[in-house]
């Protein structure tokens, strides 16, 4: 797939879909509803989040079967695949200090143990685009009300994602880093 006239157009249509307000699944449901090209209008939407066209097409491929199996007039099911998946997530290029806050996050979860797939699957999500402060909150909040399976390891590792991210004034932070910390030294 080339960077042909039609991908610019439907990037600029894109582009005024979400400034308009639409999530990336309904901006791609109203842009293919005309018309559009499926497997384009799906590059056009994830470029105009913020990725760049190379690496869109790339995360491309491995929805190919997606759109063999959905018939005409069923775009809906297509943008809302892509959506859940994470097509459409503009990846944060993170910093050093954020790389670090995301291998300590990744640790407690070993020590954690299994979780289930859909939180999982949400993690992998908040974590690859960078919202590392909802990433700690989320694992704070899930085995606060279950028993990590390393409870130790568990919450040393999660009291030092909280000094990592330092003072937030997200809503619910300074609490969670406060229960991380107190766990840490039970």
């Amino acid at each position: 797939m080339k960077n042909v006239p039609e991908l610019d157009s439907l990037i600029s249509a894109a582009v005024g879909r979400l400034d308009a307000g639409d999530a990336p699944d309904l901006a791609y449901v109203s842009l293919t509803s005309t018309g559009g090209d499926v497997r384009l209008t799906a590059v056009a939407v994830c470029v105009a989040g913020g990725t760049s066209i190379a690496e869109a097409q790339q995360r491309l491929l491995e929805y190919s079967a997606l759109f063999d199996e959905v018939a005409p007039g069923e775009e809906n099911i297509i943008g809302d695949v892509l959506e859940f998946a994470g097509y459409f997530d503009r990846r944060a290029d993170l910093d050093e200090a954020g790389t670090k806050v995301q291998k300590v996050l990744q640790d407690a979860c070993g020590a954690a143990g299994p979780t289930p797939s859909g939180f999982a699957h949400s993690l992998h999500r908040s974590m690859t685009t960078g919202k590392l402060r909802r990433a700690f909150l989320s694992i704070e909040a899930f085995w606060s009300r279950r028993a990590p399976g390393n409870p130790q390891v568990f919450w040393a590792h999660m009291a030092t994602a909280a000094r990592l991210l330092g003072d937030s004034s997200e809503p619910g932070f300074a609490e969670a880093a406060q229960r991380c910390h107190d766990q840490s030294r039970a």
